[in-house]
């Protein structure tokens, strides 16, 4: 692995992110960036990680950190077809994995939801536990009581045109429950985005939002979707390169029309490759309200997510028992070997619709993308929450940090034991888009391969 203490200047590096490599020094947010080589004959794209180091050390809320790369919520990685893009994407990620860790006590307010009012959006108007769940004392979360205080951060809401207030245990990464009200969800980075364009940056959070939705749809309710073709002529240019680069005789890529109820295109990719002794099976999905840069987003991201899981690998402790699964790469690693191909069978085996690229929804020509997406969210009962995480390091960059939040859309979770089975979406979604409902009885009995 080849370390370097910052990314070189390039035309081909987009301007947005071109002051973000001002970040990179040994003293600097992130320490280095580390190019990852890829195995030979997979598809050569060239992907960076960042380091941030001990944030601890500067952020007082953290003292206590301890650095585990498991846990996936960190180090920044990025990809591209030239080094220099990647080394800067690295470099956006760690800005906006560390942004998700900056918190004050003093941003944030200690009430119960009554004393709020109308202001607030309570735990229990997020996606909860089932009883089932809550009976294991193993899943790590509890019913939230109204009656106990807990701790509230200030987001703006889109349907409401004002601002209101959200359990900030659901906005930070790193912020451990301080009362047992607290104790009602289990934090991950969904929805975190950082960008110079504040606009752009509230897009691509919301997206990131969509796409979890549907992947914990498409897993839980293991949804036959139907299959997605397409020439690479139909793509634009700067599209097709990245599905040109992805082309590999060791590896295929299986495309899939996962866009839900909602009418925003999500593209999901499961990667079959039977040479490889530990993922021989990679989920890998995305959304974009351009469906072509979505699929070049996901050959992208699918080299990316096989350079760290391999790396992973050697390291993992596989759990005893599957259902014990917390880590975000826990199950991705445990259904990689190929004698676990079969828990994708309701994705690769028996007929089902084709769908082109063509047929997916999209903006017209020239419509405005965040206005769009918020006009598809409004007419899907869902209120879209935006709170600013951007820090003093994110200032210095021109760039802005936020957390998008959708209260009514299905989360992915890590943690098998508390996966939000009592959400009323994962029951009524699949049901609108036409596929057969499993009740919790019958829902996938195996981890989220999705890392």
């Amino acid at each position: 692995m080849r370390t370097i203490q910052a990314p070189p200047l390039s035309a081909t590096v987009p301007a947005s992110l071109r002051e973000m490599g001002k970040l990179v020094s040994p003293y600097g947010l992130v320490s280095r960036l580390t190019w990852l080589p890829v195995t030979e004959g997979e598809p050569d794209f060239s992907v960076f990680t960042g380091s941030l180091g001990n944030p601890g050390a500067t952020l007082a809320a953290q003292a206590e950190w301890t650095h585990n790369p498991s846990s996936g919520n960190f180090d920044g990685a990025g990809g591209a077809l030239d080094r220099e893009t990647a080394a800067h994407l690295a470099t956006a990620e760690s800005l906006e994995r560390y942004s998700s860790c900056a918190w004050s006590p003093q941003d944030m307010i200690w009430a119960t939801a009554a004393e709020l009012g109308t202001d607030a959006i309570p735990p229990w108007e997020w996606p909860n536990l089932s009883p089932d769940e809550l009976a294991d004392p193993r899943c790590g979360l509890v019913s939230t009581d109204p009656r106990v205080p807990l701790r509230w951060v200030e987001g703006w809401s889109f349907a409401r045109g004002r601002k209101v207030y959200v359990p900030a245990v659901q906005v930070y990464l790193k912020c451990s429950p301080e009362s047992a009200a607290e104790r009602h969800v289990h934090p991950v980075s969904t929805g975190c985005a950082t960008h110079a364009d504040p606009l752009a940056a509230i897009t691509n959070g919301l997206l990131e939002v969509v796409e979890r939705d549907s992947i914990a749809l498409t897993w839980l309710q293991q949804l036959r979707l139907p299959r997605l073709e397409f020439s690479p002529h139909e793509l634009r240019p700067e599209y097709r390169a990245y599905v040109e680069r992805a082309v590999s005789e060791n590896i295929r890529t299986l495309l899939f029309d996962a866009t839900t109820d909602l009418g925003v295109p999500v593209i999901y990719g499961v990667q079959l490759a039977d040479h490889d002794r530990d993922l021989a099976q990679l989920v890998v999905a995305t959304c974009d309200t351009d469906p072509g840069k979505a699929v070049a987003k996901l050959y992208r991201e699918a080299a990316s997510l096989r350079i760290a899981l391999r790396s992973m690998a050697g390291r993992h402790t596989r759990p005893e028992n599957p259902e014990d699964t917390l880590s975000v790469i826990g199950g991705a690693l445990l259904a990689g070997p190929l004698d676990q191909r079969h828990q994708f069978d309701f994705l690769l085996e028996g007929n089902r619709p084709v769908h082109a690229l063509s047929d997916l929804p999209r903006p017209a020509e020239g419509a405005e993308t965040l206005p769009w997406l918020l006009e598809r969210m409004a007419k899907g009962g869902c209120e879209v929450v935006v709170v600013d995480l951007t820090t003093d390091e994110a200032r210095q960059v021109g760039a802005t940090v936020v957390r998008v939040m959708v209260p009514q859309l299905m989360p992915l979770s890590f943690a098998h034991r508390a996966r939000y089975l009592a959400h009323p979406r994962l029951y009524e979604a699949p049901h609108a888009m036409g596929h057969s409902v499993h009740d919790e009885a019958g829902i996938n009995p195996c981890p989220q391969p999705f890392a």
